[in-house]
């Protein structure tokens, strides 16, 4: 499914998807097919469910125009050492 799709069954909505296929570009990952697992109600349970998110989901808002999100590289754990 196309997200131009997903915000036309469910207009300004949280919902929660499988990401099908992606591609990244200038730092972002874009969405370009996907399944909606669950619509969420409120920002609420859109933050539970986000924090509950692994692998190839995630929780977005159809207000959007375009699905995407910021790449961030994981730098490690840090920790200070005392002396």
């Amino acid at each position: 499914m196309k997200w131009n799709d997903v915000r036309e069954l469910h207009p300004n909505q949280w919902v929660k998807l499988h990401i099908l296929n992606s591609h990244k570009d200038n730092g972002y990952l874009y969405i370009d097919d996907m399944e909606i697992l669950k619509t969420i109600s409120d920002n609420k349970e859109a933050t539970l469910e986000l924090t509950h998110s692994t692998g190839n989901s995630i929780v977005f808002h159809t207000s959007h125009d375009v699905i995407k999100t910021k790449l961030i590289k994981n730098l490690g754990l840090f920790r200070r050492i005392s002396n």
